[in-house]
């Protein structure tokens, strides 16, 4: 068998190119020349837990001194590797685990119970959402197994071919002698240009593929969801929830800071450098991620009549930069760890996998709705305007009537509010959600585990003392949030001016219970404190 001393190779995708290898060894590492030959044989016995070399089998370790730890070195065979050349595939990983170490994802009643402990209502909401993680679990697990590979990964796919793996050695009839970097530079240099003189300009023929013999696996494609409703119902706070339960990447980006490319603001890539942070830098799971795009209403385009005299950047530009990327496309963003030169690597992101939830408020959606059918139901025997909401209408009418409307809402409605048919288009699922009346309001301030009382009466329970409502507190609460027209988030407003005096009174003195009465909402009268025997008073430091 010849020897071989002192070689660098390049195997496969994540191997060192030349200029890599180059930039490398202005780096300082200079143990590459000095390094033994491997001997090819196949590694032996059961592989560490850790990247083990794929000629020898031995482990690898961290090459210390480089610039970035991404290189790993085997001492054995002193080949260098990209940490991406040895990572194993998630199908790699599948394989591997018996199927009892496989974790079953959660089933959609299990992710709505869990989703009830926090989020009063929007039991739609909570079905869809449910519904569409579960299946988000089950589609990867589908995909991967089946090897079903996304059009986007296989256009940015480079063949093997394309490498040029003679350039790092030199082979001789005693076997391959060692080259320095430069004489690697000239070799590889020379070899293009002969390659270029002795090939002649052959005619331009069109290449074919056979057609495959067999049909590809079907692979399960995404089905992105569109939350539509009221502000302060719970949209963003139900996927701020889901978030906590689920294992696979989250990112909760809001739209209303992003800009088109070239301008001051987001860009729409960052929503996938977000989500490459979450995953920890690991490109492969932050592929199988979920990104949340909040306040998606306000990239609509702009209906006025002079909008054609300026650039709409950060509307309708916005919408059309989000087009490929909720549909599936190669994405270069900055994975968040320092590369060579101490700069930020850059890493490419296959977006086709990655299930994009969006969420607004779209305020006068429903104006556009009840247009929409009451033009439906002009004719003999009809009562034009009976589904348009009037100013005759109590509050709590107008809420059914506007929940009505949302629940027919469809895309032909999204389109005329501002959002481009090819947007509306990549998210099939459309999830209306409900106003708040005032009992729900009521259950929002004292059903979920983390409700406002609930804090409030662990923030008194500090200094040991009792906080209680009473019923018709709750009521007046509630009744006070509907006027706000806000939904939930005017609970903590109106209770927090009502709790100002005694939190200021509380600390350090003999009350050990507060009661708060419908009055003291009302601000009429103040609430009622109940006092130790034995007052004791803070000590003074």
């Amino acid at each position: 068998m010849p020897q071989v001393v002192g070689s660098v190779y390049l195997l496969g995708r994540g191997a060192l190119r030349l200029g890599e290898a180059a930039a490398v060894a202005s780096g300082g590492c200079r143990q590459l020349a000095a390094a033994r030959c491997c001997s090819g044989e196949p590694p032996k016995g059961p592989r560490s837990q850790g990247p083990n070399c794929k000629s020898c089998g031995k482990p690898l370790r961290s090459a210390t001194n480089l610039p970035s730890s991404r290189y790993l070195m085997c001492d054995s065979c002193s080949k260098l590797y990209m940490g991406g050349a040895v990572e194993e595939s998630l199908q790699q990983r599948l394989n591997l685990m018996k199927p009892e170490q496989r974790r079953s994802p959660p089933y959609p009643t299990q992710v709505a119970e869990y989703l009830d402990k926090f989020v009063v209502g929007q039991m739609q909401a909570k079905k869809t959402l449910a519904v569409g993680v579960y299946q988000h679990y089950r589609r990867l697990e589908h995909n991967v197994e089946s090897g079903a590979v996304s059009a986007a990964s296989m256009a940015y796919k480079t063949p093997e071919t394309n490498i040029p793996r003679g350039v790092l050695y030199q082979e001789t009839q005693g076997g391959m002698s060692s080259l320095s970097l430069g004489e690697m530079q000239r070799a590889g240099a020379q070899q293009g240009a002969q390659q270029q003189q002795q090939q002649p300009a052959a005619p331009s023929r069109p290449m074919f593929r056979a057609l495959p013999d067999k049909e590809p696996p079907l692979r399960l494609e995404k089905s992105n969801i569109m939350l539509v409703g009221p502000s302060g119902v719970g949209k963003t706070f139900l996927t701020q929830t889901l978030a906590r339960v689920l294992d696979v990447p989250i990112a909760l980006c809001d739209c209303t800071s992003m800009t088109q490319a070239g301008y001051v603001g987001e860009d729409v890539e960052s929503v996938i450098q977000k989500l490459v942070q979450a995953a920890g830098g690991n490109v492969e799971r932050a592929q199988q991620g979920i990104v949340f795009l909040d306040e998606v209403d306000k990239i609509a385009a702009s209906n006025d009549g002079h909008s054609h005299a300026y650039r709409d950047v950060s509307g309708e530009g916005v919408q059309h930069a989000l087009l490929k990327l909720v549909e599936g496309t190669m994405v270069n963003v900055k994975s968040g760890r320092k590369g060579m030169g101490a700069q930020q690597e850059t890493v490419q992101v296959d977006t086709t996998d990655i299930l994009f939830v969006a969420s607004g408020a779209f305020t006068a959606l429903d104006k556009i709705v009840g247009g929409r059918l009451d033009k439906k139901s002009l004719g003999f025997g009809s009562t034009s305007g009976t589904r348009r909401i009037s100013a005759e209408d109590k509050q709590s009418e107008m809420a059914k009537k506007r929940d009505a409307l949302l629940a027919q809402a469809d895309q032909g409605d999204l389109i005329q509010f501002g959002i481009v048919p090819e947007l509306v288009g990549r998210f099939p699922v459309l999830v209306p959600f409900h106003s708040f009346d005032k009992e729900s309001l009521v259950r929002v301030l004292t059903e979920p585990a983390n409700s406002l009382l609930a804090q409030l009466k662990l923030q008194f329970a500090i200094d040991n003392v009792e906080l209680s409502f009473s019923s018709e507190a709750l009521d007046e609460i509630a009744t006070a949030a509907l006027e706000r027209k806000t939904g939930a988030r005017a609970l903590r407003s109106i209770v927090e001016s009502a709790l100002l005096e005694p939190k200021f009174i509380v600390p350090g003195s003999d009350i050990e219970a507060v009661h708060v009465t419908r009055e003291a909402i009302r601000g009429s009268e103040s609430v009622i404190y109940t006092r130790r025997s034995e007052p004791k008073q803070a000590a003074l430091s």
